[in-house]
């Protein structure tokens, strides 16, 4: 679902994204710009939870619904039961000893667990011989691998980039109090501090708590993701193994049953030479 993040085109999107909800900021702090006594220019933050900024909360937002769902849809998907299910493992190893190589390649062709994928691209480039079909599946087990890590990518992204949003908003919150210190000529009072600081403090606590659930989320993700991804390719790579013993072995059968199945050479019988008359 969420794999096409990893795509080049999306994180440029993403990128965009940033940079517009950026200018929005600074858009909006030109317009929220009224005339003051004697024509000075007095800044009016947005009243929004402690003069936390509509544009910068709106991307916090954003991130936090999509590390959510992200979250969620890593719950789901990246389990024991889908990566490799138990029944699928037992079902192929039953067609494998009951030699039904047809069932079996119709089987995983179809199968959407890890374990079918990887297993299929084996059985394709069975033609080639053992080493084609043991390097076709490790090259499918290092691709759906990767594919199954893209899912968690974007949490690492929001991780790193969702304080970088929130210390934007600091920079805009520590520019207006210092922008109502300067307009106050340098006697400004606390109430006319409070909102930028507090705006920029906020912005600071929001960056941190997109953040910082997303990279615990990713972390632990990653860290089940590689055991179950590494205990599947085992079992498929002894999949692989045990179609290759079983035909060694017919293999064997066969040559020893044609070698038993030739006539035996009758001997030449020695020719005498009759004794020469005398």
């Amino acid at each position: 679902m969420f794999s096409a993040y990893a795509k080049s085109k999306y994180r440029i999107l993403l990128l965009a994204g940033l940079l517009l909800a950026s200018g929005g900021v600074m858009v909006h702090r030109a317009m929220a710009q009224t005339g003051g006594a004697a024509g000075v220019s007095v800044y009016h933050p947005s009243p929004i939870l402690l003069g936390l900024d509509w544009t910068v909360a709106g991307v916090l937002v954003c991130f936090s619904l999509i590390s959510i769902a992200l979250i969620i849809d890593a719950a789901i998907h990246l389990r024991e039961s889908k990566i490799s299910p138990v029944d699928t493992a037992e079902h192929i190893r039953s067609l494998i000893n009951a030699r039904q190589l047809r069932e079996l390649t119709d089987f995983t062709a179809t199968d959407p667990s890890f374990i079918g994928k990887t297993l299929d691209a084996g059985l394709r480039r069975a033609s080639l011989g053992y080493p084609a079909m043991r390097e076709a599946l490790e090259n499918a087990a290092a691709e759906n691998s990767a594919n199954l890590f893209r899912r968690i990518e974007m949490l690492n992204i929001i991780g790193n980039i969702g304080p970088l949003v929130g210390l934007l908003g600091t920079v805009l919150g520590m520019i207006m109090a210092f922008n109502a210190l300067h307009h106050t000529g340098g006697h400004a009072k606390v109430t006319d501090l409070s909102a930028g600081i507090s705006a920029a403090l906020w912005h600071t606590f929001g960056g941190l708590a997109v953040a910082i659930p997303s990279l615990v989320a990713f972390g632990f993700f990653r860290t089940r993701l590689d055991k179950m991804v590494t205990r599947a390719s085992i079992l498929a790579e002894e999949l692989l193994e045990s179609l290759r013993l079983p035909e060694g072995k017919s293999a064997v059968v066969a040559t020893a049953s044609v070698a038993e199945s030739k006539p035996s050479a009758r001997p030449v019988p020695r020719r005498t030479d009759s004794p020469a008359s005398s």
